[in-house]
């Protein structure tokens, strides 16, 4: 018997001021997946994770969710489907006005079904998880880069999501920390139970953390599959992205440097 999949991205289409951005994709991701999905910048990946939080709606084709059509829902029910799903941002994007517990609260919060000492248990559950046990009372200018990440890797984890969207979780990040924040994605989806996408063009992190890959490139996934076939893969875009040679098809149209 075939797997349901979690998300199921059916040929969605998606323009811009009548400029193509997605063109035909077709994807699932499947419940306890680790997805990372590459491709080059500017290139379509984060706007993939809107239109499964039904951020953005497609100009064709349908993003389901289990067997809900997301662009069809109502705005309860899209509020509803939101809270079974944790984003992390590529800048933490904290609330920088609100210390740690009040950033971590606020989804709590908003649903309304907790109490204000219900929700400190949850806070210090959620932190002591990513490392940042005694943080509550410092505000997000007092944290480090690194720091703000795992604070917001918690603050994704306070509604217990099915599914995590993580938009290039190592932005800005040093090698080490890169590597901190790579080991706790995939310690925390792997003791929660958590189906996770990540979206990066960092290749160590993309390999560190995947269980599966795809590569968006022009509008189009163009290869899907295990770690391993990346690697391995013969298809002449993907081997160039995942080797970062210059010479490739995807910098053929780029100027000649010593023409420049």
């Amino acid at each position: 018997m075939t797997e349901t999949p979690l998300v199921h991205l059916n040929q969605v289409v998606l323009a811009f001021a009548g400029k193509p951005v997605l063109n035909g994709v077709e994807l699932k991701i499947f419940p306890q997946d680790r997805l990372v999905i590459l491709g080059q910048s500017g290139g379509g990946k984060s706007t993939m994770l809107r239109l499964i939080l039904g951020i953005l709606k497609p100009s064709g084709g349908e993003i389901k969710y289990k067997h809900l059509r997301v662009s069809r829902l109502s705005r309860s029910k899209l509020n509803l489907l939101r809270s079974r799903i944790g984003m992390v941002y590529q800048y933490s994007a904290l609330i920088s006005s609100l210390n740690v517990r009040a950033n971590l609260a606020l989804p709590v919060r908003e649903l309304g079904r907790k109490s204000e000492s219900d929700i400190d248990k949850l806070v210090e559950e959620k932190l002591a998880m990513v490392g940042m046990s005694g943080t509550e009372d410092k505000m997000p200018s007092e944290l480090s880069g690194g720091m703000r990440k795992r604070v917001s890797l918690a603050r994704a984890l306070m509604l217990d999501p099915e599914l995590v969207l993580f938009d290039e979780p190592s932005a800005g990040l040093d090698p080490v920390m890169s590597s901190v924040i790579d080991e706790l994605i995939i310690n925390l989806t792997e003791k929660t139970n958590t189906t996770s996408v990540i979206v990066t063009h960092e290749m160590d992190s993309a390999f560190r953390i995947a269980t599966r890959m795809a590569m968006l490139y022009q509008g189009s996934i163009i290869q899907e599959g295990k770690p391993e076939d990346f690697k391995s893969s013969d298809h002449p875009v993907v081997r160039q992205f995942v080797t970062g040679e210059v010479e490739g098809p995807m910098t053929e149209s780029l100027p000649d440097a010593d023409n420049t």
